[in-house]
């Protein structure tokens, strides 16, 4: 596993991978890997918030 310090895209903290997660940031990081192209480069932090506005606001078509 890749523990080397990254800095969030979104946020600019640093944070490194593969820590514990809750099941929110879990929701975020598959978000981020299948809707934004994005995943391993947001905190935690920024996973988790984004798990909770994704189930408040994205709609399927």
């Amino acid at each position: 596993m890749d523990n080397e310090a990254k800095i969030c895209t979104v946020c600019g903290m640093e944070f490194v991978p593969g820590e514990e997660r809750s099941l929110y940031e879990e929701a975020g990081e598959w978000l981020a890997a299948e809707l934004w192209n994005d995943a391993g480069a947001l905190c935690p932090q920024c996973l988790d918030n984004r798990a909770k506005l994704a189930m408040m606001y994205v709609i399927d078509r």
